[in-house]
Parts: structure tokens; sequence; C-alpha cells
């Protein structure tokens, strides 16, 4: 692989500026967190929603009724099992090929998962004392904003997290998960190359009651509806045949605008998963993450939601197909443009979320916790330990097109040392003499990953060798 001239050939060549956003913190990305109120959205979504459904009216009104019943036993189960319906593996079965393929399954039908032991513990425990010291080393701006002692650091660019992202275990843990899915040969993907897409740090103390996200899913709000690729990923839902929607198929997904609106927390990469690694003991009701564990139906319901309306005030059965849209500004219930899509008991009552909202089970240092592009999740409100529950957001990305030239971006602001181009702006840590510097990248996939040197990775077909070449193109090589 090449070495540091390929490094600063890509800082030289990048074709690509950082359209900066205004400094703020993660409360941005969410409608009711940040206490903003839904505005009336345009009479265009109107003839959207009719769109969508054309011709398929019948069809639709007849797979939601098979889809309550199917969410009454489904949510029954989550509710019963809570968190041991998670899937765990361990990275080392990971690493042996030797993972079961019921685990495999568990996965896919959950949309979540935890891998243990992906990092050593005493090498995650140094991260977070290394990650202590530097933010009480430096004025960092997060949340909540106006208190010292954050819950969210707007920190991207400390060694450690750039050590734990780069670290070899981290990146094949990522390119493992990202295979869970499936994509046709002619689409400009290679699920088996990960890259780094830099985000934030938790550090959350005991009785923290601040950092209560409301159950959402990422990637967008009236996003997955108006955008065409987006709404084509969901088109057998929309036909009436959740039972064919595959939530692994890339179909549309790539080429999906996850972003229109450039909002101050909106994500312009597919993220296959979301994830974080654990860098302290914690568990529920220890300030965790909980999530919804039935990914297809319940993903089914909520994009079919706004077109339906209960018949009878309070009750959960005898919803009607309608594309009436009298109560206006929640006619998407909870999307809204440039924020998270949303979930509440009120607008998505099928979805039990006060019984099925289910929270990790205990991890330790260097374990990891994965959640997919689909999957509700939030977080406990309240930590009730009596340890602070500590995690680098490590979001797991395939290679794309789209992604790399995501990634050439990140790669200047992770050289000057501002945020990453989908996060608030600033000055960040520029000016900080002891945050990361290319050494600290931990391995040559490490650098592959942040655009440092060119991709190189072994072919498997002639569209591959394609994808590598457009790919270090876009990166300046």
């Amino acid at each position: 692989m090449s070495g540091s001239s390929d490094e600063g050939q890509a800082t030289e060549s990048s074709r690509l500026t950082r359209n900066d956003k205004k400094e703020g913190d993660i409360s941005s990305v969410f409608s009711t967190f940040s206490g903003r109120k839904s505005q009336p959205l345009p009479e265009r979504f109107h003839e959207l929603k009719r769109n969508l459904t054309t011709g398929f009216e019948e069809q639709i009104q007849q797979s939601w009724d098979d889809l309550v019943e199917t969410l009454k036993v489904r949510t029954e189960e989550v509710a019963s099992k809570r968190e041991s319906i998670i899937p765990q593996l361990n990275f080392s079965d990971i690493q042996a090929g030797n993972v079961a393929p019921e685990s495999v399954n568990a996965i896919r039908s959950t949309g979540v998962a935890v891998i243990k032991g992906v990092v050593p513990k005493d090498v995650a425990e140094g991260y977070l004392s290394d990650m202590r010291q530097y933010v009480a080393a430096h004025p960092f701006k997060g949340y909540p904003s106006d208190t010292e002692n954050k819950v969210i650091y707007e920190s991207y660019w400390s060694p450690s997290q750039v050590k734990a992202r780069s670290h070899p275990n981290m990146l094949a843990t990522q390119s493992w998960m990202n295979q869970l899915y499936s994509a046709d040969a002619d689409q400009k993907v290679d699920l088996s190359v990960p890259l780094s897409y830099c985000d934030r740090v938790q550090i959350r103390p005991p009785g923290d009651q601040t950092f209560a996200l409301p159950p959402h899913v990422d990637g967008g709000g009236v996003e997955r509806w108006e955008d065409r690729a987006y709404n084509h990923v969901y088109r057998k839902i929309f036909q009436g045949k959740w039972k064919e929607y595959n939530p692994w198929d890339l179909t549309g997904r790539l080429d999906a605008n996850m972003n229109m609106y450039d909002a101050p927390g909106g994500c312009s990469v597919f993220r296959a998963f979301q994830s974080w690694l654990g860098l302290s003991r914690h568990g529920p009701q220890q300030g965790t993450l909980v999530v919804h564990p039935i990914l297809q139906p319940s993903t089914a319901y909520w994009m079919l939601r706004p077109f339906f309306k209960p018949t009878q005030k309070g009750s959960l059965d005898g919803w009607k197909f309608s594309l009436d849209d009298e109560d206006g500004n929640t006619f998407l219930h909870g999307a809204n443009p440039g924020t998270a899509q949303e979930h509440t008991p009120g607008h998505h009552p099928h979805l039990m979320l006060n019984e099925t909202m289910i929270p990790y089970p205990t991890v330790e240092s260097g374990d990891t916790v994965f959640w997919s592009a689909d999957t509700i999740h939030g977080t406990e409100s309240n930590n009730t330990g009596d340890n602070d529950a500590c995690v680098f957001y490590i979001p797991s990305v395939p290679l794309t097109p789209s992604n790399a030239q995501y990634v050439a971006q990140q790669r200047d602001t992770f050289l000057k040392g501002v945020p990453p181009p989908d996060f608030p702006g600033g000055f960040g840590e520029s000016e900080f003499t002891d945050r990361a510097q290319i050494g600290d990248i931990q391995s040559e996939a490490g650098k592959m990953a942040m655009g440092l040197i060119p991709i190189q990775v072994n072919a498997k077909s002639d569209n591959s060798a394609n994808l590598i070449r457009e790919v270090n193109g876009i990166l300046g090589y």
C-alpha cells in the first residue's frame, strides 16, 4: 500500500470543499428534543401520498389488517422476552468465520446486535481515560448546552476516537455486519470495505435525565416518502405486499437522498448500521440505548401509518385507508423536514412502544452495539446506575461513490481539526495541539477508511475493479 506521499496527494487534490453549518449540538436532529414545533407541510405532500398508493388501495388495506395481527404477536413476544431477544455474538467467532446461521437470522429479524469483545477491555478503558483528559483540557460544546458537564461532546478528533475507529477489530466487525445486506451485481457498493464516518462521544453520568432521546429512526424524516429513490426502497409496502419487503436489500438505498433539507443534524451517507463502542460497563436502567427489535413488520407499519385512521377513537381495530389530511402537519406522523423520523405511542399505537422499547443487555468495555438503518431506537430516560455510561459512536459505512465523496470532505476536516461535514460547524478542535494526527490511525485499513491512502483491495469482478477506480478518483488518486 502507498505511504505518506499518497496522503499528501489526497489533501492537495481533493476537489470537494466543506459547506459550513452553524454551530450546535445533537438536539438539532430531533423536533421534540430541540423543542421545535412541527409545521404544516405543503400541499405537495398530499399529492405525494396519492401518487405512492394509487391503484393499490384495496391491497394496502388487506395488508394493513394482516400487519396489525402480526404486530400483536411480535410485540407480545418482545414484551415478554425483553433484552434476551437481542442477539449477542463474540468477535472471536466473526474472526474465525464461525457465526451460527441462527445468529445471522436473529440479527436480520430484530435489526440489532451486540458483538462482544471487539476491542480488548484494557484498550477500551485506556481510550476512555485518555478521552476524559482530552475533554477536561478543552472548552467543548455539547449537550446539554447550558451546563459544564456534557453528556454528548462535540468531539470528533480526539486521539482516542481516531484510534478506536481505525482499530483492526472494529473495521473487521463493520465489514462483517455490512455484508448482512445484499446488493445486485450492478450496484456500486463493496460491502466488505468499511469507510469511517466520524461521530461524537457520550459520557452520561449517573442521575442524568437530560439525554432522553425519543424513539426515532435515523436517515431522514419526510425523505423516505418524498425522495423517489428512497421511497422505491419501500415499494412492496406501498403495493400492499409488506411480507415481500426485504429490509436488507440495498435496491434504492444507495441512491436515496436522506438529507434533502441540508439539516443541521442530517446524515448524507448511507449507514448500514449506526453503532457504538462501549467504553464502560453499563446496561438496563443505566442510561443505555433502547431499541424496538421488530424490523420488517414495524417498518411496514410506520411507513403505512400516514395512510390510515382509526374508525373508533382509542381502538386498535378497524383502522381504514384514508388520504384525508385533516390532521395537517402530522399526516406523516413524526416525520418532519430536516429531522429524524420520530415515533410516539399516540401516533403509532400498534407498536406498543411503552412495552417494546427494549434496553440493550449489559455491555463491557470493548463490546460493540449495532442497529440497522430502519431500527427504531432511543435512550433510557435516566441513568440510575453508579457509573458513567460511555460510548464512542462509530457508524458502519460501506464503500460507495457517494460515501467516498463524503469521506473526501471529511478527510479535509480531520486534517484541519474542524467538525465533519454532516455535523454542526465552527472551529471545533482546530486550535487543540493535542488533537489526533495521521500517526494515531491504527492500521492501513484505517487509513483507507479515512481516504488517506487509495483503496487497495482485491477486486472480485470487473464491476468491483471499476468501483475501486471510480472511488479512488473521487478521493484524488
